[in-house]
């Protein structure tokens, strides 16, 4: 008899031991998920509750499925006898359902759960399941904080409409280094001071690796746009325009076009941009293959008067050429933004003087080139706003984001409305704002 007990005592220890990591996680989570996945109802500590109808009895009518998940719950925590001897399979598809911010605490756990995010099946259930992380962007960051190669940012949140802070990244080989680009859950790093090499990274497995150099010296490149391949998860690097020379530079504002390529693992020089044409931004989309971007002609002497034409650019990524999509802007005393929303290529126009000034919005015409209003953003609006920051689009709607704020507008180009989002305040730290959204993905590979 006393060796039975001894037998199960240690059953005991042994399913503690198991479950030790999940309490260290805080099991609430899973239920929490696993709740909501079941929809409806008013929620609790111990999950889901529906009250009944006025007249009715007074006790509470509890679903079967909330039945069943009290079924495995003592006291509002999970029954150790049931988790303690959790499946492995079962175990690593539930944790690939946690949202991306709290999988770093997931991994300090313990070395089983170290390991969780190179396990077959976690890897499986996200390439099965691409949406259910969700996108971040803009994205805000410390600049000070990289200079001892620790990347600490936070994402706005389109689903939640909230600045988070993501997990940050510490990892030498970004001292000093500057978020340039990203794409298909991949961020782009470069140090435009000491002109050093990229710097390619995953942040969710941590994994990074320093891309070749290049053909040419970039110190302060127009356009970096990273572009990936979803269904091969091959990407690519564009590079044009460098504007950091002086003017006596033969550099100085180029015209080249330099492309990386991660299946080659090379840089190639490709075509030059049209003839007194020049990149004026960083900010660029891709639609169709094209990478569309906004451009600056050569002043030219017109009734005694300097005026500079705008024009709008794209850079075709598979023949390596740029054409002239349309030689006007909307405004050419604005800076303007290229988005794609609602499968239309729509220039954002920021007022440079915000004394009455209005912030507008134009879509292209795909037959004619001409410009056509589409929306003016209110002056409220626009004076909560102050000076921009960037522009972003997330399928239909169009996010204007302050510089020095955390003032989110946005524009339904479905419903045509403006509103402002819930304010979130999120650390001040964050200095640097970047219109890279990011989109985390466990399987892409720098």
């Amino acid at each position: 008899m006393e060796r039975d007990e001894k037998k199960n005592n240690n059953k005991r220890t042994m399913k503690r031991l198991a479950l030790s990591p999940l309490k260290a996680f805080g099991l609430s989570s899973f239920v929490g998920l696993l709740s909501l996945k079941s929809g409806g109802g008013a929620t609790s500590s111990h999950g889901p509750k529906f009250i009944a109808a006025k007249g009715e009895a007074s006790a509470e009518v509890i679903p079967e499925h909330v039945v069943k998940v009290q079924a495995w719950m003592q006291d509002g925590n999970l029954d150790m006898a049931i988790w303690g001897v959790l499946p492995e399979e079962l175990l690593e598809h539930i944790l690939a359902y946690i949202p991306f911010p709290r999988l770093s605490c997931i991994v300090t756990v313990c070395k089983r759960w170290q390991s969780l995010i190179h396990c077959p099946l976690f890897l499986q259930t996200h390439a099965e399941n691409t949406s259910q992380w969700p996108s971040y962007g803009p994205v805000r960051y410390n600049v000070k904080m990289l200079e001892n190669g620790e990347f600490h940012w936070s994402g706005y949140c389109k689903f939640t409409n909230t600045w988070q802070k993501l997990p940050p990244l510490s990892l030498p080989c970004l001292a000093g280094k500057q978020l340039w680009s990203g794409a298909g859950g991949l961020l782009c790093f470069y140090n435009r001071d000491n002109m050093g090499r990229l710097i390619v990274c995953n942040p969710v497995t941590k994994r990074w690796r320093e891309l070749p150099p290049m053909n040419q010296k970039w110190r302060w490149p127009c356009i970096t746009h990273m572009i990936m391949d979803e269904s091969t998860k091959a990407y690519k690097i564009v590079m044009a325009g460098n504007e950091a020379y002086p003017c006596n530079s033969s550099s100085y504002r180029s015209k080249s076009t330099e492309v990386y390529d991660s299946l080659l693992d090379t840089w190639q020089l490709s075509g030059s941009l049209p003839k007194d044409l020049y990149l004026d931004t960083q900010d660029g989309v891709l639609y169709n293959g094209l990478l569309y971007c906004t451009a600056q002609r050569t002043r030219t002497e017109m009734s005694d008067e300097l005026l500079a034409h705008d024009a709008l650019v794209a850079y075709d990524v598979q023949r390596g050429m740029w054409i002239e999509v349309c030689s006007q802007l909307p405004d050419s005393s604005a800076h303007q933004t290229p988005l794609l929303c609602r499968g239309h290529i729509v220039i954002v126009v920021e007022p440079l003087d915000n004394d009455d000034a209005e912030g507008r919005v134009y879509v292209l015409d795909a037959t004619t080139k001409n410009w056509s209003l589409l929306t003016i953003m209110p002056p409220s609006l626009h004076k909560k706003l102050g000076f921009w920051g960037v522009c972003v689009a997330h399928g239909n709607q169009i996010f204007v984001v302050a510089d020095t704020s955390m003032v989110v507008v946005v524009y339904d180009m479905g419903e045509g409305t403006w509103q402002e989002l819930p304010s979130h305040q999120a650390d001040s730290t964050f200095q640097s704002i970047t219109p890279t959204l990011f989109s985390p993905d466990v399987n892409a590979v720098p």
